[in-house]
C-alpha cells in the first residue's frame, strides 16, 4: 500500500489536540487520491478506503472512509481553528507563528519530484506553505525511525496476508520499528492488542473497522491505494504463477528449451 504520514511527535503537525487534528485533516481533505493515482501512478493502483487492501484477511469491501475530498471544507476547517491567512497569502499557526510543512523526499528522482509537486499544489489550494528536503533513501529511513521527519510518503508490502500486518503500522509499541508516523493513540493500541488475541472473524473485522475510524478521527496518515503489479511472462516459461506476497517464485519455475 502507499500512504503519507505526519509525524505525531512533531511540534507543528503532531499531537492529539483539536487544532493539530484539524490541520492534518484539512491537508487530507485537500488531497485527491483519485487524481494522485490517475496522474502519478497512471491509474496503476486501487484506491483504498482504509489501510487494509483487498486480498488480505480482514478486508471489508463495504467500508468507506469518512474523510471527504473537499478543498472548500478544508479551508473552512483551517479558518475555524485559527490558522489565519497572513498578509503574504500563507496561513500561520494559531499562535501566529509561520506555518511551513516540510516534506521529506527519499532520493532526488522523478517520482519524488512528482510527489512533491502534487502535494505542493494540494497545500497551495489551502494556503499552506510547503518545502521539501531530499536525501538518500537510507538516510530518510534512518530519520523516520528516529521520529525526526515531519511529513513523508511511505509504502508497505505485507509479510503475511492478514490485516494485522497493516494495522500494526500505527501501533504505539512499534514506534521506531514499523510505525513511521510515530503514532500513539491509546484507544487504537487497546483495540489492536484485543484483535491480536482473536482469530479471523466478523468480530475481529469489526474491531479493525473501529481502528480505521480512529485513524480518520486523529488523522496521522493519508491512505492512498494498493499498487497493481504488471507481469509479462514469455510462452517458454513453465509453471509461473504470481504469489500475492512472496517474491521468491523463481525456484518453482523453469524454461521450456524447445520454445
Amino acid at each position: 500500500i502507499d500512504y503519507h504520514y505526519w509525524n505525531m511527535q512533531n511540534p507543528v503537525v503532531g499531537g492529539l489536540s483539536k487544532d493539530k487534528i484539524a490541520l492534518r485533516r484539512a491537508m487530507a481533505m485537500a488531497f485527491s487520491a483519485d487524481n494522485y493515482i490517475n496522474i502519478l501512478q497512471k491509474g496503476d493502483a486501487q484506491k483504498l478506503q482504509a489501510p487494509i487492501p483487498s486480498g488480505v484477511v480482514g478486508y471489508d469491501p463495504n467500508y468507506r472512509s469518512s474523510i471527504p475530498y473537499s478543498v472548500k471544507a478544508a479551508n473552512l476547517l483551517l479558518d475555524r481553528y485559527h490558522y489565519k491567512v497572513a498578509a503574504d497569502g500563507w496561513r500561520t499557526q494559531p499562535n501566529g507563528k509561520p506555518l511551513v510543512i516540510e516534506m521529506t523526499l527519499s532520493g532526488n528522482n522523478l517520482r519524488s519530484q512528482q510527489q512533491a509537486e502534487f502535494w505542493k499544489k494540494t497545500l497551495d489550494s489551502i494556503k499552506i506553505r510547503m518545502t521539501t528536503k531530499s536525501m538518500p533513501f537510507a538516510e530518510a529511513l534512518k530519520l523516520e525511525k528516529q521520529c525526526k521527519t515531519m511529513f513523508k510518503a511511505s509504502a508497505w508490502i505485507a509479510d503475511y496476508p492478514d490485516a494485522d500486518n497493516f494495522m500494526q503500522l500505527f501501533y504505539g509499541k512499534n514506534i521506531k520499528i514499523t510505525n513511521n508516523g510515530c503514532v500513539k493513540i491509546p484507544e487504537y493500541d487497546r483495540l489492536y492488542e484485543q484483535a491480536q488475541k482473536m482469530t479471523p472473524s466478523p468480530e475481529r473485522d469489526a474491531i479493525y473497522a473501529k481502528m480505521s475510524r480512529l485513524l480518520e478521527v486523529y488523522m496521522p496518515v493519508q491512505v492512498i491505494g494498493a499498487r497493481y503489479r504488471n507481469i509479462l511472462a514469455q510462452p517458454r516459461v513453465i509453471g509461473f504463477k504470481k504469489h500475492p506476497i512472496l517474491p521468491a517464485e523463481w525456484m518453482y519455475i523453469d524454461i521450456d528449451l524447445k520454445k
